[in-house]
């Protein structure tokens, strides 16, 4: 099977050693925390041992864990799903959100919300009107 530039088997998966396993708890429980304003990664990385957080930082995005929002900028997955949820029903009942209204729905400061509501424009859920943003007609 051919993902992105590499090959790999189909049946092959990756797996973390016994102290990768721990730094992995220990990286999805600081997102997990974090919420909607988690630390950026550079923050985080040099509490652990070499290139290890690295590591499992890729391995977590891979599986999906954690969701690249822009660079060395990750949220945890059931943040983002939860905020999307949040926004898709706020949609469907006012048409449209400024960006302060979607800061208001957050709770977080423009350094985390900008790159949030760029990330659902990327994804393709919302698509910019204006100041504004709406749900993209699928």
């Amino acid at each position: 099977m051919q993902e992105k530039e590499a090959l790999r088997l189909r049946e092959h998966k990756v797996t973390l050693a016994q102290d990768q396993e721990e730094v992995r708890h220990q990286i999805e429980t600081i997102y997990l925390k974090g919420r909607l304003q988690p630390p950026y990664f550079r923050q985080i990385k040099d509490k652990f041992s070499g290139n290890t957080a690295k590591d499992v930082l890729g391995v977590m995005v891979k599986d999906g864990v954690l969701i690249k929002v822009k660079e060395d900028l990750y949220f945890h997955k059931k943040a983002i799903e939860d905020l999307e949820r949040e926004l898709v029903a706020f949609l469907k009942e006012n048409g449209e959100i400024s960006t302060p209204q979607f800061k208001d729905m957050t709770g977080a400061s423009r350094k985390y919300t900008i790159p949030l509501i760029e990330h659902f424009d990327k994804s393709q859920l919302t698509v910019r009107v204006g100041d504004a943003r709406v749900l993209r007609k699928k």
